[in-house]
Order: C-alpha cells, then sequence, then structure tokens
C-alpha cells in the first residue's frame, strides 16, 4: 500500500482525498489556511480540512509551502508519492524530488489544453464539445509534466461550469485511483507533453471576465453565462445595478446589442446580441437570490426598449 500525502483546496479536491484515504496510507493532509469565506467574513476552512478532519487525518496549514520546517516535515514521513488536487500553491523543487515517485498532479483538461488556473471555465468558454482529466508528474513548470492517464468525456451543451466541476470531481478521483494503481504495479508509463499549451494558458477569473458582452455571437454569450453559473455568475448592468444570469440559449432576433426585444410566456425575456439573440432564463438581481427570468419579467422589471450593459 501506497504511503501518501494529500494537498489540495476546494470541494473539487473532496472526492479524491476520500479516495486516497481509502486505498493508501494516508500520512497528512496539506491544505489553504482558513479564510473569511461567507458573509460577515467568518473565518471557514476549506472543503479539504473539513473532510480529512471527519475521517480523523492530520491537516496542516502551511502559509508558506517553502518553509525548511514544511521540508523536514515532509521528509520524516518519507512519502511515496504526494498526490496534489487543485491545492493552489507552487510546489517547489525540493519537495517535487522527495518522494520516491514524486508529486503528482490531477488535472481538469485534456493537457496540453487549458492549462493553468480555470480549465473548466475555459472548455465551456471556447464552446469545447469534448474534455476530460488527467494525471501528470509534476515538474517546476506550470501544468507542464509528463502525462501519466487521460480519460475524455463529452461536454454537454448546456453543462454549466458548476455541473461539469462536479463531475470532473467524481472522474478526476476515478482517473487518480488508476494512476495510484499502476504506480503499485509498476506498469505506469511517462507521456511527455508537447511544450506549447493549446488555447494557451488560462489566468484566475477577473470581475472582467463575468462582464457580457452583447456585441458578441448568441452561442459567445450563452457559453459564457452556463461558464460561470452559479457562481460567480456572469453579468451585466441595468440601470445603474448588477443583473446576474444564470441560464440562457441562442433564440431569433434581431436589434441593437444589449437590447430587451421581447418575452416568451414562461420562460423568460429575450436580448439582442451582435448577430442574433438570446433567451434569458435565469437572473439573479442585486441583492436577490437566483429566480426565473419569467418571474423577473412579470415583476416589471424590465421592458421592451432597455439597455443591458449600462
Amino acid at each position: 500500500m501506497l504511503r501518501t500525502v494529500f494537498m489540495g483546496s476546494p470541494e473539487f479536491a473532496v472526492p479524491s482525498l476520500q479516495m486516497v484515504h481509502q486505498r493508501s496510507q494516508l500520512l497528512a493532509v496539506f491544505t489553504q489556511p482558513d479564510k473569511p469565506r461567507a458573509r460577515g467574513n467568518k473565518m471557514l476552512p476549506t472543503p479539504v480540512k473539513s473532510c480529512a478532519l471527519e475521517l480523523g487525518l492530520p491537516v496542516l496549514e502551511p502559509r508558506r509551502i517553502r518553509d525548511q520546517e514544511v521540508l523536514d516535515y515532509l521528509a520524516d514521513l518519507k512519502p511515496d508519492v504526494i498526490l496534489v488536487v487543485a491545492y493552489a500553491k507552487l510546489i517547489p523543487p525540493s519537495i517535487l524530488e522527495l518522494p520516491r515517485f514524486g508529486c503528482i498532479n490531477v488535472h481538469p483538461s485534456l493537457l496540453p489544453r487549458y492549462r493553468g488556473a480555470i480549465p473548466i471555465q475555459a472548455a465551456i468558454l471556447n464552446g469545447d464539445s469534448e474534455t476530460g482529466v488527467c494525471t501528470f508528474f509534476m515538474d517546476e513548470g506550470y501544468d507542464t509534466g509528463d502525462l501519466i492517464c487521460v480519460e475524455r468525456t463529452p461536454l454537454g451543451p448546456d453543462e454549466t461550469g458548476e455541473q461539469l466541476s462536479q463531475r470532473l470531481a467524481i472522474m478526476g478521483a476515478e482517473v487518480l485511483a488508476k494512476t495510484m494503481q499502476q504506480l503499485e504495479e509498476g506498469s505506469f508509463q511517462r507521456h511527455p507533453q508537447p511544450s506549447e499549451a493549446e488555447g494557451g494558458y488560462t489566468k484566475p477569473i477577473g470581475k472582467a471576465d463575468l462582464v457580457l458582452d452583447w456585441t458578441a455571437s448568441p452561442e459567445s454569450v450563452c457559453n459564457r453565462i452556463r461558464a460561470f453559473a452559479d457562481d460567480p455568475g456572469a453579468q451585466t448592468g441595468l440601470g445603474g445595478n448588477v443583473l446576474k444570469l444564470g441560464r440562457a440559449l441562442p433564440w431569433e432576433g434581431s436589434g441593437a446589442a444589449g437590447q430587451v426585444l421581447g418575452s416568451v410566456k414562461g420562460r423568460g425575456f429575450i436580448v439582442a446580441c451582435g448577430q442574433g439573440a438570446v433567451l434569458v432564463e435565469k437572473v439573479k438581481p442585486a441583492g436577490k437570490g437566483w429566480m426565473p427570468a419569467w418571474s423577473f419579467w412579470q415583476g416589471n422589471q424590465l421592458k421592451v426598449g432597455d439597455s443591458l450593459g449600462s
């Protein structure tokens, strides 16, 4: 049985943590320190920390993973492999080289496509019909190490970033389990990646990424909405306030970009794009929760001729 250390932080990493706990000698769990994560700035643990404590595992939250005391602690553990799933810290060479099998990362894209911070959202933003999960041996680059296992999966045309993340989290745990089995059997193979990243490096989500460009195509607008649904949510301006959009689909119609063209009974309202229009079916007004766009329309919050984006 492998001696493992797990490093991860968000909900995406929890299925992998649970699997590693079941099928290895899990020595320690590293995660990000508690941060204010709710209204009122309450200090809350990461999902990985909460899960690890429930499993009775030792948890470490170093602010600097490069510190000598961290390296000394890991050296004393003598792990066969360090498994990394969305840890959000750059692992230094001194740790990469410490375990017998090095450090292995679970990445939710088909590397070398979409290296970086938001591979799940990037696949949706670009309208991909396929995505997947891979494991690779970490090196000093950013998602550049030799691949081990790659699993592909169709990406549904209506699948949101949140839905895809949940699905790939489970898939990631399965791919990691397969990888661990290959390590135990000595049957793993290394597949070097091309030096160039297909689709480039993805950067962390910024506020500008969430703002809808109504001059774009209907497909592009819909992809941005579903990539960021339901959290943090794509957004547009409405009368000086922010209106978040949670679901939309291409629709017939024409007009000035961002102009409200009408409504569809029981479904929502129509907004013109660069070439065509979209039917908005789910919204989140400022200070309120998500609601059907038809209910928002019926509340006289919007009328034909209004302009979104201002």
